[in-house]
């Protein structure tokens, strides 16, 4: 499946400046939108936040960060 020419969470176009994505105090670029590893959503760099959950290769959005820290602070799954 393609990703989409637009970021599904702000709707904006996958321009060539939302395409470096911060992990940790690396720059990762990716030529395309990133997918999302939990709801598949397909994010810009603007809109995804990176989270290392489980290694350094996960790419999270940040909806899905915001329930994961959610669920961390509140002890839930």
């Amino acid at each position: 499946m393609e990703p989409p020419a637009v970021c599904q969470t702000c709707r904006r176009p996958a321009t060539q400046n939302r395409l470096d994505y911060r992990r940790g105090d690396a720059i990762v670029h990716n030529p395309n939108l990133l997918l999302c590893d939990v709801c598949e959503r397909f994010a810009c760099a603007d809109c995804l936040r990176v989270y290392a959950i489980v290694s350094d290769y996960d790419f999270v959005c940040h909806e899905c960060a915001r329930e994961f820290d959610r669920a961390r602070l509140h002890g839930g799954h």
